[in-house]
């Protein structure tokens, strides 16, 4: 078992938990010490992301887990059934219940005719996968699950998927993202998986003409409701300027749509001005190493920035494991310098040796001993920001922009 002197890969659990709980008028019981659930909620500070959900736990006690007594959840589903109406109650192991084996998809089973609400048993208890496996296998339960098999299509409307709050910079990015198809395609949103949508948005989210998938735990969902909903998707996230061109390009290829010309051009000519500034600024240095920290598609898609930039990509590192709906093409680029599933040993030992001009990472790898004369956050966990303002992206034009302004910035400022 690898060392942590910070936060280990959290688990499959926390993935669904972060998933449901931005999410209004959802229910969620999780069959667990109390204890559990709270250092749960409490690690959600530090999403700064609000928690907009109904979040219960039963409390069992060591009698319950010695003898695998499951009446307090049984208790509490009729209770919150009976007090709340809600029309679903998300039914979860915690991680003590997990490992004694509980079967919560034969309690729900049991209890459904006892309750009015439809009951959704969540399995993923913490020893299936990293969050990455909470977040994709969440969304797919709220697609197969919740979303009605029809609806009536909103004239000029979409979806996005993959929205979640453990994304670092989710509430900036997602507010880009809508200027961008509002300006260049005159599309508004309908529903969002999940930060701050409701049930009774996710519940219709047929209604919207197509969904955008930000973060490959997306996908698997997303072919969901393409095969089940006739719904078609485009995968991608806007970052840096060639970034933002082939999300607009891949979109408008795929769905057939008129692009405000005008708009893209005078987005352009603002910002190559300023990568040429950049460019001046940094021109004289010897070493333009970058090294990226964090989740797969924020690396992935900053490493492409940070090469539109002048600066040299020398790893990619991610903390997750790989997901196996990645589309390959997007590995290519980097084959030789990405990887997956990295602990804060690997990470530190590559750190320690390397001197670079510049690392974007997370909050946690910050605090590690590091060669690098430059650091910006990019991804969570998050120690010290307050993500407040929704307008500081790093997606999309805006994002290019305010990406270059924090970069200009390090380099003005004396270490």
């Amino acid at each position: 078992m690898a060392l942590y002197r910070y936060l280990p890969v959290p688990s499959d659990r926390m993935g669904t938990l972060w998933t449901l709980s931005c999410i209004k008028d959802a229910f969620i019981i999780e069959f667990g010490p109390s204890g559990t659930t709270h250092f749960a909620m409490e690690g959600m500070m530090q999403l700064n992301g609000d928690h907009n959900a109904n979040i219960y736990t039963t409390h069992i006690n060591e009698t319950d887990i010695s003898f695998g007594n499951e009446e307090r959840l049984e208790k509490a589903i009729i209770e919150i059934d009976q007090d709340h109406h809600p029309q679903y109650i998300f039914v979860m192991a915690s991680s003590i219940s997990a490992i004694i084996g509980t079967d919560i998809k034969s309690i729900c089973f049991k209890m459904q005719p006892q309750a009015k609400a439809k009951l959704i048993p969540i399995t993923t208890g913490g020893y299936n996968g990293d969050y990455t496996v909470g977040v994709e296998n969440t969304m797919l339960t709220l697609c197969k699950h919740v979303v009605k098999k029809e609806g009536v299509k909103k004239s000029k409307s979409y979806n996005i998927i993959g929205n979640t709050i453990d994304a670092y910079n989710f509430l900036s990015d997602v507010e880009e993202i809508k200027t961008l198809m509002k300006e260049v395609f005159q599309y508004h949103i309908h529903t969002t998986f999940t930060a701050y949508t409701s049930m009774d948005e996710i519940e219709n989210a047929l209604s919207g003409a197509f969904n955008l998938v930000l973060r490959t735990e997306g996908i698997k969902g997303a072919k969901y409701l393409k095969d089940n909903g006739d719904m078609p998707f485009y995968y991608g996230k806007p970052y840096g300027l060639e970034g933002t061109m082939a999300f607009i390009k891949g979109i408008e290829k795929q769905f057939q749509l008129q692009i405000n010309e005008t708009y893209i051009q005078n987005k352009m000519n603002q910002i190559n001005k300023y990568l040429m500034h950049y460019k001046f600024v940094t021109r004289e240095l010897d070493n333009k190493k970058v090294a990226l920290i964090g989740d797969f598609d924020i690396v992935i898609g900053l490493a492409g920035l940070m090469e539109e930039l002048g600066l040299e990509v020398d790893q990619l590192l991610i903390k997750h494991k790989k997901n196996k709906h990645t589309p390959e093409e997007l590995l290519i680029r980097y084959k030789d310098r990405i990887h997956f599933n990295q602990s804060e040993k690997q990470i530190s030992m590559y750190l320690e040796k390397t001197p670079l001009y510049l690392l974007l990472s997370d909050g946690s790898t910050l605090k590690l001993h590091n060669k690098s004369e430059k650091t910006l956050q990019i991804a969570n966990p998050n120690f010290i920001k307050h993500n407040i303002y929704p307008y500081t992206p790093f997606v999309g034009f805006n994002g290019v922009l305010y990406m270059i302004q924090n970069l200009i910035e390090l380099e003005k400022s004396i270490v």
